[in-house]
C-alpha cells in the first residue's frame, strides 16, 4: 500500500493535468443555482420552491409540503413529494433507515437527472439535523433520555451523517433548493437560521419574512446573498399577499423562478 508520504509529495506534471480537466469542466458546465431558503415558520418558504416549473423531486423532511402542492398546484405530477422518516410498528423514529430512504430519494433523482432537467427541493435541513442528534452517545432511538455530550467526538456522530448526505445531494447535475427554519431569537440577538454552516456550500440565499398590514397578510423575500448576481443584494420583493376579505394574491419571485438568482 501506498505509504502516507507518497500520497502528500508534491508532483506539478499530476497537477497540471488535474487542472487542465477542471477547467474544461467548469467552462462547459451548465449554469445551475444552489439556493438556500430561510425564515420563520409558515413564511412562504415552500410556495417558492414550488414556483419554478422543472420537474421537481422534492424532500419533504420537514412533512409540511403536501397542503401546498394540493391547494396551490392541484397535486401535479410535475412535483414529486417524499417523506422519508421511517417508523417501526410501535411507532418508534428509525434513524438509520430514514437516512437510507434520503439516499435512496436522491439516487432517483440522479437517474432522471441524466435524461431531463430537473429540481431538488431538500426542505427541512434542520429537521435533518435534529434526526443527526439521535446519533450522539449511542442515543439511536428517540425515546432514550436525552443526554449531554461530553466529548467533542460526539458531535462527530451528528455532524458526519449530516455532511455526507447533504453531499450527495449537492453532487446533483442540477438545480438544487435547500429550506431550513430560524430558531427562536435568545436575549437581544435576533433569530438564527439553522444551517449547520451548510450556508457555506450555497450560491444564493434568500430570507422570508411576513407582516401585517392594513390592507391583511404580506410576505416578503430577500437576497441576503447571490455569487452569480450580486446586483441583487439586498432586493427585497413582496411575493404573496392575503387581503381581510381571503383574496389570495401570488405574484412569487421572478429571479427564482427562471433560475437567476
Amino acid at each position: 500500500m501506498m505509504n502516507k508520504n507518497k500520497k502528500t509529495e508534491i508532483n506539478i506534471e499530476s497537477l497540471r493535468s488535474k487542472l487542465l480537466k477542471q477547467t474544461e469542466q467548469h467552462k462547459n458546465a451548465p449554469k445551475r443555482i444552489r439556493v438556500g431558503i430561510e425564515g420563520d415558520a409558515k413564511t412562504g418558504k415552500t410556495g417558492l420552491a414550488m414556483d419554478m416549473t422543472k420537474k421537481t423531486f422534492y424532500l419533504d423532511v420537514d412533512k409540511g409540503a403536501v397542503p401546498t402542492w394540493q391547494t396551490n398546484h392541484e397535486s401535479t405530477d410535475r412535483i414529486i413529494i417524499f417523506n422519508p422518516a421511517e417508523h417501526d410498528e410501535d411507532g418508534e423514529f428509525l434513524p438509520y433507515e430514514t437516512q437510507g430512504n434520503i439516499r435512496s430519494f436522491i439516487a432517483l433523482a440522479k437517474q432522471a437527472s441524466k435524461t431531463e432537467d430537473i429540481l431538488f427541493v431538500w426542505d427541512g435541513v434542520d429537521t435533518w439535523l435534529d434526526y443527526c442528534t439521535l446519533y450522539m452517545a449511542g442515543m439511536e432511538t428517540s425515546r432514550m433520555r436525552p443526554m449531554k455530550t461530553s466529548k467533542q467526538q460526539d458531535w462527530f456522530h451528528r455532524n458526519q451523517p449530516y455532511k455526507e448526505v447533504l453531499k450527495e445531494m449537492e453532487s446533483l447535475d442540477c438545480d438544487q433548493i435547500y429550506i431550513t427554519h430560524t430558531k427562536p431569537p435568545f436575549r437581544d440577538e435576533p433569530a438564527q437560521p439553522i444551517w449547520n454552516r451548510w450556508d457555506s456550500h450555497l450560491w444564493a440565499v434568500l430570507q422570508t419574512t411576513q407582516r401585517n398590514t392594513q390592507k391583511g397578510m404580506e410576505y416578503f423575500v430577500t437576497v441576503k446573498s447571490s455569487k452569480y448576481h450580486p446586483s441583487l443584494l439586498g432586493k427585497r420583493v413582496s411575493f404573496l399577499s392575503v387581503n381581510r376579505t381571503g383574496e389570495v394574491v401570488w405574484t412569487g419571485f421572478k429571479e427564482l423562478k427562471e433560475g437567476n438568482v
